[in-house]
């Protein structure tokens, strides 16, 4: 707040990456209160510390807003707000987080419960209030459509990883110039190393440890509940290679064997807060 308070002379660019929502879930004593005293919402986890720190995040947010609108600035900035990954569903112990349903899986995964995530773009003047957009954008397409929006190109030569998103941003049913978007992520957390590629309504995704491609088509199964590769193995095959295309052209490093690996401890589970041996994630255990 103060930050804008200083700058709002002239052009800035803030970026404010909230602790909030994240592991250990910690709220303050009155939230917890608050919401420990509410009905648990039938056939869901009902995260009493969750909901605490999800509206400790949600007046930081209100602030924000509100200082921009104090000091004369509204009509003049522009407000992205966006997770950097889906919901943590499980932790190790048997520990809940969230749900992420009908989406599948959760952060750290390549399914749609750990890549789709909220945003919402305030542009003032530009996007139209309450309208939706189904394009597919990534965070890599905010630094290109922040410089368009502030009228400067980037330096000669400089290759954008993302495009801007521009276009959408004054019509939602624009189109973008781009129809494929890559994922790699070639470790183990959460699942297991593996790339994905979206091209229009179809994404693959590509298991390192085995190499396995697994096909579902989003607009028909958002859950990704049906596994096309078998159905459509053509699909699945051009769309492995334009996966690994992609790796190759721009040099992606894929997992390498780890020596102290150890077989028999395959199934040990650890705690990171307790640095202590725990149960696999599973079931809530009260």
């Amino acid at each position: 707040m103060s930050f804008i308070e200083k700058h709002k002379a002239g052009p800035f660019f803030l970026h404010l990456a909230h602790s909030a929502v994240h592991i250990p879930l910690t709220t303050t004593p009155e939230l917890l209160k608050k919401y420990e005293a509410k009905p648990k919402a039938p056939g869901y986890l009902s995260q009493s510390l969750y909901a605490g720190v999800l509206e400790e995040m949600d007046i930081s947010v209100g602030r924000v807003l509100e200082v921009i609108q104090k000091q004369g600035l509204e009509d003049r900035t522009i407000v992205i707000f966006v997770s950097d990954n889906g919901g943590l569903e499980r932790e190790v112990g048997g520990w809940p987080g969230t749900t992420n349903a009908p989406l599948r899986n959760e952060k750290g995964t390549l399914y749609e419960g750990g890549v789709r995530v909220p945003l919402i773009v305030r542009w003032p003047g530009v996007t139209k209030a309450a309208s939706v957009c189904d394009a597919v954008g990534m965070t890599m397409d905010f630094y290109p459509t922040l410089l368009e929006a502030a009228g400067v190109k980037p330096k000669a030569g400089y290759v954008l990883d993302g495009i801007s998103l521009s276009p959408v941003l004054h019509d939602p049913g624009a189109k973008l110039a781009r129809e494929t978007i890559y994922w790699h992520y070639p470790h183990y957390h959460h699942s297991r190393p593996s790339g994905a590629v979206r091209a229009g309504n179809f994404k693959a995704i590509e298991f390192f440890d085995t190499g396995e491609v697994e096909l579902y088509n989003l607009q028909d199964d958002l859950s990704e509940s049906k596994n096309l590769a078998k159905e459509m193995p053509e699909k699945a095959a051009q769309l492995h290679a334009k996966l690994k295309a992609w790796r190759h052209e721009v040099n992606a490093q894929m997992p390498q064997a780890n020596p102290a690996y150890d077989p028999k401890r395959v199934d040990e589970w650890w705690s990171r807060a307790t640095i202590a041996p725990t149960d696999k994630p599973g079931p809530y255990k009260p």
